[in-house]
């Protein structure tokens, strides 16, 4: 909903480039979910896609999606950093990109997580940087006029749904390492519980979001 609600503010209205890459990573998003995500469960549970089988839908996702959580953890680094104006915080932010990225393919080559799991180091370490990044643009916010008008950008909607997200889903998930269905399978029911409503959080926050924007931005 939030990539579609996105697409058609972008085409609709006048924004900036950051807006538009935005909405281009949401539906790279939904690509990754779809075809590595769904596609690998339904292969799994329903006799109806059992002709993928065998294929590269079916095999293990966790390299897709260790790759695909460095570019989005990057990738929302990159959006507020270009949103700030101390020179301080842009600094900050291109040294933490530069570090998280290099860090995050370190540790996939000394590790075994790449193909078993989903890295602790990439996630745990991109929720944090995410985390300050917001921070430094609430900051920014406060310290200007935008404060009289911060509901009225989308980056706004994107800062609080991407917070409370990684806030509400990396302490499950750092202890979600340690458990699997079979030792403990309440704790992956409240996990899966947890990942659902802050997902539905997060991109409500973004559709709505769109959806106030427009309503001051001018049409073509």
């Amino acid at each position: 909903m939030a990539a579609i609600v996105g697409a058609i503010y972008i085409t609709k209205y006048r924004v900036d480039n950051l807006t538009r890459y935005f909405v281009y990573f949401l539906w790279i998003t939904v690509f990754v979910e779809v075809v590595f995500g769904w596609f690998t469960v339904c292969i799994y549970h329903f006799e109806s896609f059992s002709f993928f089988k065998g294929t590269f839908l079916e095999k293990n996702n966790y390299p897709i999606y260790n790759l695909y959580y460095i570019v989005s953890f990057a990738f929302y680094i990159f959006y507020f950093r270009n949103y700030f104006k101390k020179k301080e915080f842009i600094v900050s932010s291109n040294l933490m990109i530069l570090l998280y990225v290099v860090g995050s393919v370190v540790s996939l080559f000394l590790t075994d997580a790449f193909f078993l799991r989903v890295s602790s180091f990439i996630y745990i370490v991109g929720s944090i940087l995410i985390f300050l990044g917001v921070i430094f643009y609430f900051f920014e916010i406060f310290k200007s006029d935008k404060i009289l008008t911060f509901y009225k950008s989308i980056t706004f909607y994107v800062s609080i749904g991407a917070i409370i997200f990684h806030l509400s889903v990396t302490p499950i998930f750092i202890y979600g390492s340690y458990y699997s269905n079979s030792k403990d399978p309440e704790f992956v029911q409240i996990y899966k519980i947890i990942l659902t409503v802050a997902n539905i959080f997060m991109y409500t926050c973004y559709t709505i979001g769109f959806i106030i924007c427009s309503r001051k931005n001018k049409s073509y």
